[in-house]
């Protein structure tokens, strides 16, 4: 009869070294004669898997992160434990977003304008675009009275990010965001805030979290807004509660030109010329040190850089943005403030310029 309380109260303990022993099995080293050392990346996809055999909820950061969650916002734990609960994983999406290093020897992929180009605008993304902006004309044109976006703008922005609808990701979103958000070396912080806004969403009926497919970093819908910007800049064309990115072109169309107004976009601005440098001149200093103008046009030109075909007033802020080839070589552009608020929608120089090019094409399709 002693035996029983006895057992009953090592119960605590064995569930603890029941998660314990597989992280010492799999840090302890390595016996003599045994196979070399493994990858970082082979051990990591390896402590993926062990974890997961116990499940989210075996977990002391998820069950910290489920404790922050409820406490903010007043959702159930339950509520949130059930989203959890056999939840798998999404490997494929980490390796993604944490791309293997070089092999010895071997030097990175050098980055490349025209090739990036190529991957995004292409004549059948031009047909295409021109199709949409013409199905949907009464939208855009008052999509883009209301926020100052113009129409071709917020359609190439669509047609980069998912080819007007046709791809918009396949995987699954809750999987991806916690797989990112408890294992990604890279921007876990981050991921962690866009899986608490997936799931304040799912807890307000905003969308059937167990069920939406998305980006391989988590981003939703046709124009592919991660779950804050769904939150923060979502709007439906119909004046509705909650607005539809997954289903309705309209509401897609009304968030794009309102998550551009509200990061800045200045209506009737020109974001950017195409610039030509003289021989000989250094241009690092004329370069945007960051995501915003901090030149003007006068002093650009100053420094012998001239401007190609649109023509920019003088006092106008901006710099230059490199846009960068394998042989060394560069494009360059002076980038107003614009097509910084382009950035704001991915951080890229390049994605901001395909976006452009693109939209330049749809406003003259014959070209």
């Amino acid at each position: 009869m002693a035996r029983e309380p006895f057992i009953q109260s090592m119960q605590p303990l064995r569930r603890r070294l029941m998660y314990a022993l597989p992280w010492l099995a799999l840090t302890a080293p390595a016996a003599r004669g045994q196979r070399p050392a493994r990858t970082g990346q082979e051990a990591a996809a390896d402590t993926l898997a062990v974890r997961m055999r116990f499940g989210w909820l075996g977990r002391s950061d998820v069950q910290e992160f489920i404790n922050d969650t409820s406490d903010r916002h007043g959702i159930p734990r339950a509520w949130l434990e059930r989203q959890f609960r056999g939840l798998g994983t999404q490997p494929r999406a980490l390796s993604l977003i944490n791309p293997p290093p070089p092999a010895p020897g071997e030097s990175p992929p050098r980055r490349s304008w025209s090739r990036y180009l190529a991957q995004h605008v292409d004549s059948r993304q031009v047909f295409e675009g021109y199709a949409f902006m013409t199905q949907h004309r009464d939208t855009l044109t008052a999509v883009a009275g209301a926020s100052g976006v113009p129409v071709n703008i917020i359609c190439a922005i669509i047609g980069v990010e998912t080819r007007y609808g046709r791809f918009t990701g396949s995987f699954p979103v809750l999987e991806t965001l916690a797989t990112l958000a408890f294992h990604s070396p890279r921007r876990a912080d981050f991921f962690r805030q866009e899986l608490e806004a997936l799931l304040l969403m799912g807890h307000r009926g905003v969308l059937p979290v167990r069920d939406v497919k998305g980006s391989f970093a988590g981003a939703i819908g046709l124009p592919q807004f991660m779950p804050s910007s769904w939150m923060n800049f979502a709007i439906s064309f119909r004046g509705r509660e909650t607005a539809d990115l997954i289903n309705s072109p309209q509401d897609a169309i009304a968030s794009v030109g309102n998550f551009l107004k509200h990061h800045g976009w200045q209506r009737d601005e020109p974001s950017h010329a195409r610039a030509s440098l003289p021989d000989g001149l250094d241009a690092g200093p004329y370069v945007a040190p960051r995501l915003e103008p901090v030149h003007t046009v006068a002093a650009l030109e100053a420094a012998g850089i001239a401007q190609r075909g649109r023509r920019l007033a003088p006092h106008m802020q901006a710099s230059l943005i490199d846009l960068p080839e394998p042989e060394g070589r560069s494009d360059y552009w002076m980038a107003t403030r614009n097509f910084f608020v382009i950035t704001q929608y991915n951080r890229s120089f390049m994605y901001a310029a395909a976006v452009l090019s693109l939209a330049e094409l749809l406003d003259h399709p014959s070209a």
